[in-house]
């Protein structure tokens, strides 16, 4: 499954997973925060999720976050 996720959205959900808010997400990559929005919509479209829970879960299964 982890090969469904761009390398910019794998980036994305990292940051998400560290409690980055879009906003802040956005200021990290110099992108505006509908563009986060954008790429977060994509990555729970691709995921199949609905939850910030579950994409949590995701990061953790996946080595995108640590779980410290």
């Amino acid at each position: 499954m982890r090969n469904l996720l761009s390398e910019r959205e794998k980036e994305i959900v990292k940051l998400i997973s560290e409690g980055m808010s879009s906003r802040k997400i956005a200021e990290e990559l110099s992108v505006s925060p509908r563009t986060v929005e954008a790429h977060r919509a994509n990555i729970y479209r691709k995921l199949g999720i609905h939850t910030l829970a579950d994409l949590i879960k995701y990061a953790l299964k996946n080595e995108l976050c640590s779980s410290e």
